[in-house]
């Protein structure tokens, strides 16, 4: 099993929120974390907390796996791909790759497309809610 690093999590945080075009006030903000505690993360390293990993992670749009550069599940559609956010609750829901298909198939409008781990558990739950209302097959819908 590979070792957590924090050296690894500071070079890939910086890495990836200068990619994103982000301040750290941004990031920091985005991420519900303090400007100084980002600076001291990406300078000296540190033992981040899950919550706070999470937070970047949300923030950046990519799964803590990125952050922590361990692997990380992995599914290509060609039609749809899955963002990272859908990667990270299909991982921590531990869903089929059917039900990502599913999700990641769903067209949203650029501005609302889910960007957390929170929203696609949302949308999820609510897709299986609604089937309540769908006729099963060989039944009338009257």
């Amino acid at each position: 099993m590979k070792q957590f690093d924090p050296a690894i999590v500071s070079r890939r945080v910086r890495e990836e929120r200068e990619k994103s075009g982000m301040s750290l006030s941004q990031l920091a903000a985005a991420a519900g974390l303090t400007k100084a505690y980002l600076v001291r993360l990406e300078n000296q390293g540190g033992n981040p907390t899950i919550d706070a990993l999470m937070g970047i992670a949300d923030a950046l749009d990519l799964t803590i796996a990125d952050l922590v550069g361990t692997p990380k599940l992995v599914f290509e559609f060609d039609e749809h791909p899955a963002p990272p956010s859908l990667l990270a609750y299909a991982d921590a829901a531990k869903l089929t790759s059917a039900e990502v298909r599913t999700l990641a198939s769903i067209q949203f409008r650029k501005q609302e497309r889910p960007r957390s781990v929170e929203r696609w558990r949302f949308i999820h739950d609510s897709l299986r809610a609604s089937r309540q209302f769908d006729p099963r097959d060989g039944e009338d819908s009257n």
